[in-house]
C-alpha cells in the first residue's frame, strides 16, 4: 500500500499541475488577448464579466471531469454515449447564453435605445455579438474537450497500474505454485537416498536426515523471493554432501564460486533441479564416471554447469518426472528474467550436459 501511495503522488502533483496551468490559461490568455486587441479597455481587475465567463469554463470544465466523464465515457453502451453529448450540449447552450448575457451587461450596446441607429451600425453590432458567441462556444468546446482528454488519461493510467499489479499478482501466485511443486520433488529425491542408506550405514542416515532438515528449514522458511548468492550456494553444497553418501566412492566434482558477489540477490533453488538430475539420472552402473558440478560468476552472468553420464533405457523409464522439473524450470526463468536468462541441455553420446546462465543484478519477481 505504502509502495502504491509513493507511485500516485507524483501523479497526484501532476494532475494539480494540469488544472493550474489550465485555470492560469483560462483566466489569463483571453485577457491578454483582449489587452492586445483592445489597449484601451479596462484592466482586468475592474472587469467582472471576465471572471463571470472564467467561472462558467471551469464549470464547464470539472462537471466533464469529475462527473460526466466518470459517469458516460469508458463504456461501448450508445445511451451513456447520447447522454455524454446530451448534456454536454445543454452545457454548451446555457453557457453561451450566459457568456452572451453578461457581455451585454458589462458592455451594453451603443445603439440600444438610439432611434436614429442606422442599419449599418446595427448589422455591425450583430456580426460582433455573432462572433463573440462564436468564440465563447469554441471556448467552451476546447474547454469540454480538454477535461474529457484529461480525465481520460487519468483512468486510463489507473486501468493500467491495476493490469500491472494484476499480472504482477498472477506472476507471484504461479512462482509460488512452481516452487510448491518442487519441493515436494526435492524431498522425494532426497528421502529415496536416505532409505537407501538406513540398512548400509545407519549412522549416515542419521546424519543425513539432520541435514536434510536444514535443508528443508531453508527451503520453506529461510528464503522469500531472493536470497543471497552465498546462501544458494552454501545450500547447494550441503545438498551436493548430502548424495554423496549416496554415490559412495564415486567422484563427483564440485566448483562452486561467488566471488565478490556473494551478496548479490538471487531467486532462491533455482539451479536445484539441474542438479537434482545429475544426481538422479546418474549412471550408477558406471561408478568410476564422475559427476560435474560447477556454479561461477563469469561476466555479467551466473552459470550452473553439470555433467553427468547416464544409462538412455533408466532415463528413459523416468522420463516424466525429470520433463516436469524441467519445464518448471523454463517457466520460472520466464517468470523471473523474460528472455535474459537461457537454458541448455545436450546429449552426447552417453553424457548428459545442462547450463543455466541468469543475469546478475536484474530485476525480477
Amino acid at each position: 500500500m505504502l509502495e502504491r501511495n509513493n507511485g500516485r503522488a507524483p501523479r497526484r502533483a501532476a494532475t494539480l499541475l494540469a488544472h493550474f496551468l489550465f485555470i492560469v490559461i483560462i483566466f489569463v490568455l483571453p485577457e491578454l488577448v483582449m489587452m492586445v486587441a483592445m489597449p484601451n479597455r479596462r484592466i482586468v481587475a475592474f472587469y467582472p464579466g471576465f471572471y463571470i465567463k472564467t467561472l462558467i469554463y471551469l464549470l464547464a470544465f470539472y462537471i466533464n471531469y469529475y462527473i460526466l466523464v466518470d459517469k458516460t465515457m469508458g463504456s461501448t453502451s450508445k445511451r451513456r454515449i447520447v447522454r455524454f453529448v446530451f448534456w454536454n450540449l445543454v452545457i454548451l447552450a446555457v453557457g453561451v447564453a450566459l457568456c452572451y448575457l453578461s457581455s451585454r451587461v458589462w458592455f451594453p450596446s451603443p445603439w440600444r435605445g438610439n432611434r436614429a441607429a442606422t442599419v449599418g451600425p446595427s448589422l455591425r453590432h450583430m456580426l460582433k455579438s455573432a462572433s463573440f458567441i462564436m468564440r465563447d462556444g469554441a471556448m467552451l468546446i476546447l474547454t469540454i474537450g480538454l477535461a474529457v482528454a484529461m480525465r481520460l488519461s487519468v483512468k486510463w493510467k489507473d486501468m493500467e497500474q491495476q493490469r500491472q499489479e494484476m499480472l504482477a499478482a498472477q506472476r507471484s501466485t504461479e512462482l509460488d505454485n512452481l516452487k510448491s511443486q518442487l519441493n515436494p520433488h526435492f524431498l522425494f529425491n532426497t528421502l529415496n537416498t536416505i532409505y537407501a542408506l538406513v540398512d548400509v550405514d545407519p549412522e549416515d542416515a542419521k546424519g543425513a536426515v539432520h541435514r536434510l532438515s536444514g535443508l528443508l528449514r531453508y527451503m520453506l522458511y529461510e528464503n522469500d523471493g531472493s536470497v543471497r548468492l552465498g546462501q544458494e550456494l552454501g545450500f547447494i553444497e550441503d545438498y551436493v554432501a548430502l548424495m554423496r553418501l549416496r554415490l559412495g566412492s564415486r567422484p563427483v566434482f564440485v566448483d562452486i564460486e561467488a566471488d565478490e558477489y556473494a551478496d548479490t540477490m538471487v531467486p532462491p533453488l533455482l539451479f536445484v533441479p539441474l542438479i537434482e538430475n545429475a544426481f538422479k539420472y546418474g549412471n550408477t552402473a558406471e561408478p568410476a564416471r564422475p559427476i560435474s558440478i560447477s556454479v561461477r560468476v563469469e561476466g555479467r552472468h551466473i552459470e550452473c554447469r553439470t555433467t553427468n553420464d547416464f544409462a538412455p533405457a533408466a532415463a528413459g523409464s523416468d522420463r516424466s518426472a525429470s520433463g516436469i522439473g524441467l519445464a518448471n524450470l523454463r517457466r520460472r526463468l520466464v517468470l523471473l528474467y523474460g528472455s535474459k536468462a537461457s537454458l541448455r541441455t545436450s546429449v552426447e553420446g552417453q553424457t548428459y550436459k545442462s547450463s543455466l546462465k541468469i543475469p546478475i543484478n536484474e530485476s525480477y519477481g
